[in-house]
């Protein structure tokens, strides 16, 4: 009687995963620097965002930053700083900034600072 020929396993590579692209990229890659405006109000966020800005589009082109406003929960009436800072986003500071996304949560935005 004839040996069966055993079949050798062959072992599958596993796929890697695919790769991040667009706001995904931008809210998983570590930030270089991070500004917290909790306790400011509107006039003192405002000075400390477009400095912040400033001084990271050039030492730090390309890479991603993040601002943290808070949520407002103890703001008197409604939220200040989320809409400040989208709003500063959106035009003030458009040409240092090649991409944006609010952070998952609330309270936050990502920027990619413009550059390389």
């Amino acid at each position: 009687m004839p040996r069966k020929k055993k079949r050798k396993k062959t072992r599958e590579t596993p796929a890697s995963p695919p790769e991040l692209t667009g706001i995904a990229r931008l809210l998983v890659e570590s930030p270089v620097e991070t500004l917290d405006l909790h306790g400011m109000n509107a006039g003192q966020a405002e000075t400390r965002v477009r400095f912040f800005f400033q001084r990271h589009a050039t030492t730090s082109p390309g890479r991603v930053v993040h601002v943290i406003t808070g949520k407002g929960t103890r703001s008197q009436g409604a939220p200040v700083l989320p809409d400040l800072v989208r709003e500063m986003l959106q035009h003030d500071l458009s040409r240092m900034v090649s991409e944006w996304a609010g952070l998952h949560g609330g309270g936050g935005f990502a920027a990619r600072l413009a550059g390389d």
